[in-house]
């Protein structure tokens, strides 16, 4: 069964934009540029779970309403910092880190030209928990703001996925019903199963294989063309 959509939601990092390999360069970059490294006992592949593990447990403590955005800034490189026993300035780190990250360009395999390709024939909408400013710099920098007819964030929505009220907010802004449209995303909660509860079919972008209940799962974005006419 191939689709015909009205409109295709895709989420951004994680997605299409290769957010642990843009954080971590950046990371890696400022710890040796603030003579930080030699006060870190671990390598480089510890340092970035340890950074992960974090910004992970922030994020999701953001996504569904436990703190705001600005605690989850003021406090990730706090925490960083006490993991790693690092005695440095941790505001000066994140307000670098901010800084930085948007502007790196590294996609995810076969994107750009995956969203090229979709654009062509359907109209593409990005939806993102992502800060607004933060976004629309990433997107802009990797050349791909063309692509999308609006790039719809939490800031602009008013609420985070997986609320419902996200997803008929964009659907507001796409002009169609549930049934017309297609969410592709890479966390199985946030953008399938939340998807999937208002009744748009949901494309898992499942990575690393992972054992999830989406109903349409593949491994690698290329595979996407397959599944539209």
């Amino acid at each position: 069964m191939k689709f015909s959509p009205k409109a295709i939601f895709f989420d951004w990092d994680h997605t299409l934009w290769d957010h642990d390999r843009n954080a971590s360069e950046v990371i890696q970059e400022l710890l040796a540029e603030l003579g930080l490294l030699d006060a870190i006992s671990h390598s480089s592949a510890v340092t970035w779970k340890e950074f992960q593990r974090i910004n992970d447990a922030l994020w999701d403590d953001y996504q569904h309403g436990r703190i705001d955005q600005k605690t989850l800034r003021d406090t990730r490189f706090v925490r960083f910092f006490e993991a790693l026993g690092i005695q440095g300035d941790a505001a000066l780190f994140s307000d670098l880190y901010l800084e930085r990250t948007p502007r790196k360009t590294n996609l995810i395999p076969d994107a750009f030209q995956v969203i090229e390709t979709l654009s062509a024939k359907y109209p593409l909408y990005i939806l993102t928990n992502g800060f607004d400013d933060i976004q629309h710099v990433k997107i802009s920098g990797v050349g791909m703001t063309h692509f999308f007819e609006r790039i719809i964030t939490s800031e602009v929505a008013g609420c985070k996925k997986p609320a419902a009220q996200f997803f008929e907010f964009a659907l507001e802004q796409a002009d169609c019903l549930p049934s017309e449209v297609i969410m592709v995303g890479d966390h199985p909660i946030i953008d399938v199963q939340a998807a999937e509860a208002l009744g748009i079919t949901a494309v898992h972008l499942n990575f690393r294989a992972e054992e999830v209940n989406a109903k349409i799962q593949i491994g690698q974005l290329a595979e996407l063309l397959d599944l539209f006419e």
